[in-house]
């Protein structure tokens, strides 16, 4: 009964309480997935053109671009294809040019609420979303559980890094409980950490697990390994921020006893696609009440967003390769060669790089970018580019204090990290041993 009630009383009345808007726009999703693909497409077209006419009028980066490109917006009614004229945008860009992508008149108070990339398709760069943007990502993300069968009264359990916070504060312990959902804080891969983190999932019996793809790999590995008898401890699982391979899908689910769904998504737009239940996983459906994804074949993904009117985003290049099809239902995203994070073992415990990424950020801090450079008979490098050059000798004694002994330390500027791959793309660990065989 408890559940019910966090589920669709608690949640309403918190979102009221803090002055959202976001149950209306699940509503809104809902609708618009029974509409049939052309009434979506229709719609679509007039979403994107009021869209193009506002940041037309009201962002000085693509005023700018739109008059340098002679890009008449109108032209999106007859063809989608047409805002294709434009030029890409990029983190570069981005990053130069951030204050004329924003409009903080939009918001009640001025200020837009700020978000960082994960730097692992590039330099880390900073976004912006307004209150309405911001509604839509949570909505998006509410009606892609939908589609993987999660209702609000269901359990989840989240997999997060364990940052030695302590307790979650009384704000985060009702969020959570609104949204019937338990925390797995994990820090290593050892056997005696992943037997309790076993123990903790079977325990709350969720209907859905979430985390990283490779942290449930790790834990199905373990059940394998140790022959433990396979009973379902979730009904699905559903990773966030990783790639992951057939072979770990294959693991999870032999042992975890569940169904792997997939979505995509990132820092810049929040979710962006996610495979149905009846679906397989390599199969996403696009969210186009909020997202213009652009047909490609193994080609760069470039994606226009046209619901937060704070930091617009128009043919963004997320530095992922991806397939984006057109089906009779939708356009789907599938084949996508994006973001991936490894293990590394540090002291004789592997850590995942998520959590070496959260540490730095949010224990130790003022760090830009980091990478993990793994040699024949050496300790991990660790090369760190710090936000301030002063602050060197402090980031330096933090990192040292949590792994004493079992990295050497370099301070280097960004554009000495190595990148991998025939698109130079960016690892947070590149392994260096002679018996190493790149993927890349």
């Amino acid at each position: 009964m408890l559940r019910y009630i966090n589920g669709y009383f608690l949640f309403p009345y918190l979102e009221r309480k803090i002055e959202r808007d976001i149950s209306s726009k699940v509503k809104e999703l809902r609708s618009w997935s029974k509409l049939s693909f052309s009434e979506q497409e229709e719609m679509q077209k007039k979403l994107l053109l009021d869209f193009l006419l506002y940041c037309k009028k009201e962002i000085p980066y693509y005023t700018e671009v739109f008059k340098e490109s002679s890009f008449s917006p109108e032209k999106v009614l007859k063809d989608l294809k047409h805002i294709q004229k434009l030029p890409t945008l990029t983190k570069e860009i981005i990053k130069e040019r951030s204050l004329d992508l924003q409009n903080s008149k939009v918001q009640r108070n001025g200020v837009l609420h700020v978000r960082k990339t994960g730097g692992s398709t590039g330099q880390s760069v900073y976004f912006h979303y307004c209150d309405q943007g911001l509604d839509w990502t949570s909505a998006i993300n509410l009606y892609a559980l939908e589609l993987a069968g999660k209702k609000p009264h269901h359990k989840d359990c989240h997999i997060c890094a364990e940052l030695e916070f302590g307790d979650p504060s009384l704000k985060e312990k009702v969020k959570h409980l609104s949204q019937n959902r338990s925390r797995l804080m994990i820090d290593s891969f050892d056997d005696t950490s992943l037997e309790k983190y076993y123990r903790f999932i079977k325990s709350k019996s969720p209907y859905m697990l979430q985390g990283h793809p490779s942290s449930a790999y790790f834990i199905a590995d373990y059940v394998r390994r140790n022959k433990k008898r396979v009973k379902p401890i979730c009904k699905v699982f559903e990773p966030t921020g990783e790639m992951f391979s057939e072979k770990m899908v294959q693991v999870i689910e032999a042992n975890l006893g569940c169904k792997v769904v997939n979505r995509y998504g990132n820092a810049e737009f929040g979710a962006i696609a996610h495979s149905k239940l009846s679906d397989s996983y390599k199969k996403l459906l696009i969210f186009n009440r909020a997202f213009y994804v652009e047909e490609v074949s193994a080609a760069p993904l470039i994606v226009t967003n046209y619901t937060n009117l704070g930091f617009p985003l128009i043919r963004y290049d997320t530095g992922d390769v991806a397939t984006v099809e057109r089906e009779e239902d939708g356009f789907y995203l599938k084949n996508i060669q994006g973001r991936e994070h490894d293990v590394v073992e540090i002291n004789q415990t592997k850590y995942p790089t998520h959590f070496i990424m959260d540490y730095l950020d949010h224990k130790v801090t003022n760090i830009r970018e980091f990478q993990i450079i793994l040699e024949d008979d050496n300790l991990p490098i660790i090369n760190i580019v710090p936000e301030d050059t002063d602050d060197i000798e402090r980031i330096r004694s933090k990192v040292s204090e949590r792994w004493p002994n079992g990295l050497d330390i370099n301070f280097v500027e960004f554009e000495n990290l190595d990148r991998v791959g025939w698109r130079q793309k960016f690892r947070h660990v590149i392994d260096k041993r002679t018996n190493f065989v790149s993927s890349n």
